[in-house]
């Protein structure tokens, strides 16, 4: 599982910058960035961005895995 790539391809799908993802967050948007560099997050977190971006946290994950 990539975290970042999810993240990345979420965004995208979803219409939605880092920075309006923090704002929705209520984070920094530099958070948010250094998710999107990383591979791995805490299971809160994922759930979080999941949410945030109107996913189920396995549909989130999934879009990071090839």
């Amino acid at each position: 599982m990539n975290v970042g790539k999810s993240l990345k391809i979420a965004l995208v799908k979803q219409g939605m910058s880092q920075t309006e993802l923090a704002k929705k967050m209520g984070v920094h948007d530099q958070w948010v960035s250094k998710i999107a560099n990383s591979e791995s997050a805490a299971q809160a977190t994922i759930v979080g961005l999941a949410a945030a971006l109107g996913m189920k946290a396995s549909e989130f994950v999934a879009l990071g895995e090839d």
